[in-house]
C-alpha cells in the first residue's frame, strides 16, 4: 500500500486554530446482494462509536440504498452527534463513464430521495472516479474525497477541496489500531489532515458481527482521537465542515490543474 506525504508547509494557517484535523467518511451503499444486513449491523455501529466519543462523521449517501433501507439512514439521522450527509449518487453510477446530464440528474434524484433541508457540501466519487467537477461546482458542492492516498493537507483541486484518504478500514483491518494510530501520530506532528474511511459492511465479518473489528481497530483510535481533540491539538470533523471553515477564511491552497 503506497501512501503519498505531502505535509502543509509551515505557512499554512487553519481556521481551526493551527491544528492537525482528522475526518471519518462512511460510503452508504449496498450495491451487491447479501450486504443488506451487514449495511445495517456496520451502520449502527458506527453511529454508536460517533456517539460514544461525540466524533462526527460524513456520510456519502446512495439515495437508493437509504430508500431499501430506510432504518439504517434515519439511525444516523436520529444520532445524538451531528453527522454530515454527502452524496454518493443515487444508485452508485461511474461517474467517469457518465455524461454531465446524467450526473446531475443522479445528484438531484438523491437529494430528494434523501429529503435533504439544505444543500449538501461534499460528494464522495463511487469507487473513487472522479469526473466532471464542473458539475459539482456548479451545483455547490465544496468538499470531495480525492482518489489518492495522502499524507497532507487538503488542497483545492479542481476547484473543489480534496480531503485525501490516508487509510480505508475493512476486514483486514483486525488489530490495525496500532497502524492507524501511528498515521494519526505523524499527521498530528505534521498538522495535516488525517482522513479514514470504510463502508458500513466493510466493518462486519463473516459471522455477521462488528464487534471483533470495532474492539480491535476503530475504538481504539476513535478513542485516541477524541483524547488528542480534548488536549487540544487535533480537530475533529466533517468533510464539510473543514472545507467550510477555510472557504470562509479564505485559505490559499496549492495551484491544482482543473479537471471538467
Amino acid at each position: 500500500m503506497r501512501i503519498g506525504f505531502q505535509p502543509p508547509g509551515s505557512e499554512v494557517r487553519y481556521p481551526w486554530r493551527d491544528r492537525a484535523a482528522a475526518c471519518v467518511s462512511i460510503d452508504f451503499d449496498v450495491t451487491r446482494p447479501g450486504r443488506e444486513g451487514p449495511n445495517r449491523t456496520g451502520t449502527f455501529a458506527l453511529v454508536e462509536l460517533s456517539e460514544k466519543y461525540g466524533i462526527p462523521l460524513t456520510w456519502a449517501i446512495c439515495g437508493r440504498t437509504a430508500e431499501e433501507d430506510a432504518m439504517s439512514y434515519y439511525r444516523l439521522l436520529d444520532s445524538s452527534v451531528e453527522h454530515e450527509i454527502g452524496i454518493h449518487t443515487y444508485s452508485h453510477i461511474d461517474v467517469s463513464k457518465a455524461s454531465a446530464h446524467e450526473l446531475e440528474m443522479e445528484i438531484e434524484r438523491c437529494v430528494t430521495a434523501l429529503g435533504l433541508g439544505s444543500a449538501p457540501r461534499t460528494f464522495v466519487f463511487p469507487w473513487n472516479r472522479e469526473a466532471h467537477f464542473d458539475v459539482l461546482r456548479r451545483m455547490g458542492f465544496i468538499a470531495y474525497r480525492g482518489d489518492q492516498r495522502v499524507v497532507g493537507g487538503p488542497s483545492k483541486a479542481n476547484g473543489v477541496w480534496n480531503f485525501p484518504p490516508v487509510y480505508y478500514v475493512d476486514q483486514k483491518s483486525v488489530g490495525a489500531a496500532s497502524l492507524m494510530k501511528r498515521y494519526l501520530d505523524i499527521c498530528v506532528k505534521h498538522r495535516a489532515v488525517v482522513h479514514l474511511w470504510t463502508h458500513p459492511w466493510s466493518i462486519v465479518e463473516g459471522d455477521g458481527s462488528a464487534e471483533r473489528l470495532v474492539k480491535t481497530a476503530l475504538e481504539p483510535v476513535f478513542a485516541s482521537m477524541a483524547q488528542k481533540r480534548d488536549e487540544g491539538i487535533l480537530h475533529t470533523g466533517t468533510m464539510g465542515g473543514l472545507a467550510t471553515a477555510l472557504e470562509m477564511h479564505g485559505m490559499a491552497a496549492p495551484a491544482i490543474a482543473a479537471r471538467n
